[in-house]
């Protein structure tokens, strides 16, 4: 689990991808919480555009299920649902949850996870 608080920037969402690469493959995990609740977003459109193609830059794995927590202050909503939607055109599974109730279950449904050249969209 990625935890965040306070103002979140565009270095901090590079550093997290970078955290949660090292959880995904310290605990060979098949999905991912990022924990937003306490958060306020003040990541630009552009990073969360490219931040897909950064987190495969990384080798972060094909097929992980990435949940978002959504924050309990309503600030900037619109930015975690275009993430979500460039996450899922660039083929990550990446879905908001609003409060965190049904994460769990749904990071339990995760598929194996794929390297980056086993991908569909790779080829």
């Amino acid at each position: 689990m990625v935890t965040a608080s306070g103002e979140i920037r565009d270095e901090d969402a590079r550093a997290q991808t970078v955290e949660a690469l090292y959880l995904v493959a310290h605990h060979r995990a098949t999905g991912i919480l990022i924990d937003y609740s306490d958060a306020l977003s003040e990541v630009s459109l552009a990073e969360l555009y490219w931040l897909p193609d950064y987190a495969a830059e990384v080798g972060v794995p094909w097929g992980i299920r990435v949940a978002v927590v959504l924050p309990q202050r309503q600030y900037r909503l619109e930015s975690f649902q275009f993430f979500e939607l460039v996450c899922n055109n660039a083929g990550w599974d990446v879905k908001l949850f609003e409060p965190k109730a049904a994460v769990e279950d749904w990071l339990a449904q995760a598929a194996p996870v794929q390297r980056h050249a086993e991908h569909p969209a790779a080829a």
